[in-house]
């Protein structure tokens, strides 16, 4: 009986010299705010691929479409993903971001000839590893990354650690492979 008129009085006197009582948030609904600080934070140092960490946690419909459309290689379906967000899910601190995005995707649109050629131009990437677990492409991503910016890719099961630029050429992708420690392959896309 005691304890509930303490607690009843801590109440009434907190009320009184202008404390706001505000709802009680659950565990899961701060995870999802600090979620929202992770996105931003891997974006801001261009560490995508850490993203997969997230996704299987991340309950938020804005998270979770910002999250896929910064995963997937498809820049169509990326756009569209991110005007999803802002349509469907508007969350204020998430907005910029896919804004922003969008704003770089048009850019890189308008910035190409327009001609249809152009747009299926053949480039290359280099290729780190492949593996069955995703841990360990993290693992090696984890080290590759103060190199250069690079992306866990899955394909038919196998999560396999690319660079994020792609090289207009084969001679260009050599190029860039000879100036980095790591052993890797050239793979041709598009």
């Amino acid at each position: 009986m005691f304890k509930i008129l303490l607690k009843t009085s801590l109440f009434v006197l907190l009320l009184s010299i202008g404390y706001q009582v505000l709802p009680a948030t659950s565990l899961a609904e701060r995870q999802t705010t600090d979620y929202r600080v992770q996105i931003i934070r891997y974006v801001e140092q261009d560490k995508i691929y850490l993203l997969e960490n997230l996704r299987s946690k991340v309950t938020n419909k804005a998270e979770q479409t910002i999250i896929d459309a910064l995963l997937t290689e498809d820049g169509p379906q990326a756009a569209r993903l991110f005007r999803k967000q802002l349509q469907d899910y508007p969350d204020p601190s998430l907005d910029s971001l896919s804004k922003a995005r969008l704003a770089a995707y048009q850019s890189a649109l308008s910035s190409t000839s327009g001609t249809r050629t152009r747009a299926i131009q053949t480039s290359f990437i280099l290729q780190f590893g492949s593996f069955g677990s995703l841990e360990n492409a993290r693992e090696l991503a984890n080290r590759i990354a103060p190199y250069t910016p690079v992306t866990i890719f899955q394909e038919k099961g196998l999560h396999k650690v690319r660079t994020q630029k792609a090289f207009g050429t084969r001679q260009e992708a050599e190029t860039g492979a000879k100036k980095l420690p790591f052993n890797s392959f050239i793979v041709r896309i598009n």
